[in-house]
């Protein structure tokens, strides 16, 4: 997934990416967060997805979300 794709996607689902400041010992970090599909705003049930770079975070938070979201489908 592009950097591109992954915001785009991020703002369909209304959701948020954060990114570590850089610092020369550590190495870089993204992390995609998202509500699950299907949840209310109270309940504040989240996926939480990391990786070496925006589209790896997004990417990994999508693939969860799908999962989730067919899932959901399949029991209505």
């Amino acid at each position: 997934m592009t950097n591109s794709e992954a915001m785009t996607w991020l703002r369909e689902v209304n959701g948020r990416l954060y990114h570590t400041r850089k610092r020369p010992e550590k190495p870089e970090a993204w992390v995609a967060v998202v509500q699950i599909p299907g949840e209310s705003v109270k309940t504040g049930k989240m996926i939480i997805a990391l990786g070496k770079s925006a589209g790896e975070a997004t990417s990994a938070a999508e693939e969860t979300w799908q999962t989730l979201w067919s899932d959901l489908s399949n029991m209505h």
